[in-house]
């Protein structure tokens, strides 16, 4: 427990100062296309389009470390709102645009950042640990199955108004199977699975 503790902190110490603040540029050269800047990236990351449905409109992996520069004509989308996500390691940074008459308006105010859940398991225990700076709910549901057919719910936990979640679950050290994680968070589901 002191382990997930020292992590828990260390991840928001070093992540609380950049929480709200970019380092990433976004510059209009003419009226069709926009130049992303995204500084201090690493090979590996992923940097995706989507629309307001979270469906993903374009995607690629970051292949080199240091800076990223890219052009993109947006003008083609329909009229929507829509946003530039930056998947780091347990970060994505998420910059919305709205697309109209062939108009495209970044909103800097509404740009935020989300932290992604880790999940872990070591030794017939699932650790769980999620800083949420805006304190929206979390889900966590864990499932079981002994045939890789049918997971039914063994546990459902609901946490509310937190910025910080770290939990140890203990499992049955004779139940072996397949079991799945999933946390919904930030209005999105993660999901992990594993067997013993």
């Amino acid at each position: 427990m002191k382990k997930v503790f020292v992590f828990s902190i260390y991840m928001l110490a070093g992540i609380s100062g950049f929480a709200n603040t970019s380092n990433n540029d976004i510059v209009a050269e003419n009226k069709s296309e926009v130049v992303l800047t995204l500084n201090n990236v690493k090979e590996g990351q992923e940097l995706a389009i989507k629309d307001a449905y979270g469906s993903i409109l374009y995607n690629t992996t970051i292949k080199t470390t240091g800076l990223y520069n890219n052009k993109f004509d947006l003008t083609a989308l329909p009229d929507g709102q829509y946003s530039f996500e930056h998947e780091k390691g347990f970060e994505i940074e998420i910059m919305p645009f709205t697309v109209s008459l062939g108009n495209v308006t970044f909103n800097k105010s509404e740009e935020k950042s989300i932290f992604k859940p880790v999940i872990k398991f070591k030794e017939n225990k699932i650790y769980v640990s999620k800083l949420d700076l805006n304190k929206e709910d979390v889900d966590v549901k864990i499932y079981y199955t002994s045939n890789n057919s049918d997971f039914n719910i063994i546990h459902s936990e609901t946490f509310s108004n937190t910025t910080d979640i770290n939990r140890i679950y203990s499992l049955a050290e004779k139940r072996s199977g397949s079991y799945k994680v999933i946390i919904n968070a930030n209005g999105r589901n993660y999901v992990e699975q594993f067997k013993i």
